[in-house]
């Protein structure tokens, strides 16, 4: 009896050193073939197919899941649905999405990229233009231009400086014959601009250009095309805000012979 007690325990132990061992060898391979997780990132899809041509509704929107390394720049890409600024930026981009109008055919459950959807159109730039005014184009320096500070938008007041025979006047010192007065005058108050070079966009964050053009009456527009061909002009920027028009314009005479300190205490 003991040698089979003996055997039938023996026999047992063998098994259960046989479980541990295959365990100890399954943990193994698992632990040399798990993969670690994949980085995802959430980006924006159709929840339903989308016409070309047709507006983009909050109700074909939803959002998805792929591999972070496969994210591009022409992804919608949102922060993931459980980090605390999904929210938010998903409103963000429904507000940007919704209304407008896709470019191609988005299948159902398919990443919308940025290029399937038409960007806002610009106002013409013609619309613009008050009615019954004319748009008239100025060249313009840095200084001219307030060193680039004037944009899409801007107030200006427009000063002409010329001698008084450039401005056609006839003067008691020209016919002494004592020399030609230099004048610097406000022509124009609180003009509005309405292109920088050939930017219009009221966002604009362009720098350099040669050009604005202003909106004006028809006889605004006028003088300014006179005034080019007499004198410098320059550009004088308001405050946006500051709309307040005087009713006599500020001028300043140099005269023959007369200091320039002489002629601003005379103002």
């Amino acid at each position: 009896m003991k040698n089979d007690n003996h055997t039938k325990l023996a026999a047992v132990a063998a098994v259960l050193v046989g479980l541990f061992a295959v365990i100890a060898v399954n943990k193994y391979i698992k632990s040399q073939t798990t993969v670690a997780p994949v980085p995802k990132a959430s980006i924006l899809v159709s929840k339903m197919e989308i016409k070309e041509g047709g507006e983009i509704g909050e109700e074909m929107l939803d959002v998805a899941e792929i591999p972070f390394e496969a994210l591009s720049n022409i992804h919608i890409s949102l922060p993931g649905r459980n980090e605390p600024g999904f929210a938010k930026a998903y409103a963000d981009v429904q507000a940007k999405v919704v209304g407008r109008k896709a470019k191609r055919i988005v299948s159902a459950k398919s990443p919308i990229f940025w290029i399937d959807i038409e960007t806002e159109k610009k106002t013409p730039f013609e619309g613009l233009i008050a009615e019954g005014n004319r748009a008239v184009t100025m060249t313009v320096d840095v200084a001219a231009s307030v060193n680039g500070f004037i944009k899409p938008g801007s107030r200006v007041d427009i000063a002409l400086t010329a001698s008084e025979s450039q401005l056609g006047l006839i003067a008691s010192n020209i016919a002494k014959g004592k020399g030609d007065a230099v004048v610097t005058s406000i022509i124009l108050q609180n003009v509005p601009v309405i292109a920088c070079g050939r930017d219009y966009d009221l966002e604009s964050k362009s720098g350099s250009y040669g050009t604005i053009t202003l909106n004006v009456p028809v006889k605004a527009a006028l003088m300014l095309i006179q005034a080019r061909s007499m004198g410098r002009i320059t550009y004088l920027l308001r405050n946006v805000r500051d709309t307040k028009v005087e009713p006599d314009r500020n001028i300043l005479t140099v005269k023959p012979g007369q200091g320039f300190g002489d002629a601003v205490r005379s103002m």
